[in-house]
């Protein structure tokens, strides 16, 4: 009969760890749950934090894009602007050049008709 006691013995105590085996297991997978909560958590947290900052820089984006379309209409004018006084400056320059032949081609003539009046002032011009 020890034999049979000795194994009823055994058995209740493999009854006893089996139990509180699946206790630890319990609480490990317990542990776990809440470990893998927490982790999703923190994966949510940052996907929401991700997504707000590429709000902010999609917004950011586009205030620059408005900012330098509006800066391509001021260029094209400043562009403009500046084409009209090229050609002006041009004009002028041409301008000049014809007067100043003129003056010389009048100084010339009033030389030869009245060379007692002619000052020597334009010589040195």
């Amino acid at each position: 009969m020890s034999d049979l006691g000795g194994a009823i013995l055994l058995s209740q105590q493999l009854s006893l760890y089996r139990v509180l085996d699946s206790f630890d297991r319990a609480r490990d997978n317990s542990r776990a749950t809440a470990n893998d909560a927490a982790w999703r958590n923190q994966y949510n947290d940052l996907v929401n934090r991700y997504n707000a900052l590429l709000r902010d820089a999609n917004r950011l984006a586009d205030v620059q894009d408005r900012a330098l379309a509006g800066k391509d209409g001021d260029i094209a004018d400043l562009k403009a602007t500046n084409a009209a006084l090229v050609a002006q400056t041009e004009r002028l320059t041409m301008e000049l050049a014809s007067a100043k032949a003129t003056v010389r081609l009048l100084r010339g003539s009033l030389r030869e008709l009245r060379p007692e009046t002619y000052r020597s002032v334009y010589d040195e011009e």
